[in-house]
């Protein structure tokens, strides 16, 4: 029987490989993306479980979000435009699994490190460079923040 993390990672790994190669131009930013979203889901989805009609819910969104990310970078032209897509693509679909957490229940009561409050300035930093506003190290930075401060909710 597979796992929920098996079939998370067989799901990533499927759809890594067919962006890279249908986007072999950008290849190696695909796979940079793909492992830093890899981290950060392992981090979103460590010690808790939820019910099986909210994984599989959370699991088809995830899937909608990885055929857009391929519809987006084909539409990308060049480098630094692909890699601002992955950034955005990849943030929101990690920032699904942080708010996945919060369905299990009993999460609103041990948020006591803010986990909600960095989750959100994370989304809204995420909007704020998909807009033209802010940069990829202050996405990234809000995201580590998200991961490096987690409390066990």
């Amino acid at each position: 029987m597979t796992t929920r993390n098996e079939d998370l990672h067989r799901r990533l790994s499927g759809a890594e490989q067919a962006a890279a190669e249908r986007h072999a131009d950008y290849a190696e930013a695909i796979r940079a993306s793909f492992d830093r979203l890899r981290k950060g889901l392992e981090s979103a989805h460590a010690g808790h479980q939820v019910a099986d009609q909210e994984w599989a819910a959370y699991v088809a969104g995830l899937d909608r979000g990885l055929d857009e990310l391929h519809l987006e970078l084909a539409h990308a032209a060049d480098l630094p435009a692909a890699t601002g897509k992955l950034l955005v693509h990849a943030s929101r679909l990690e920032l699904a699994g942080w708010r996945l957490r919060f369905s299990v229940p009993g999460a609103d009561a041990s948020d006591y490190d803010g986990v909600r409050e960095r989750l959100a300035a994370a989304e809204t930093e995420v909007d704020s460079f998909a807009a033209g506003g802010s940069s990829a190290p202050q996405v990234h930075r809000r995201i580590d923040d998200l991961r490096d401060g987690r409390a066990d909710i």
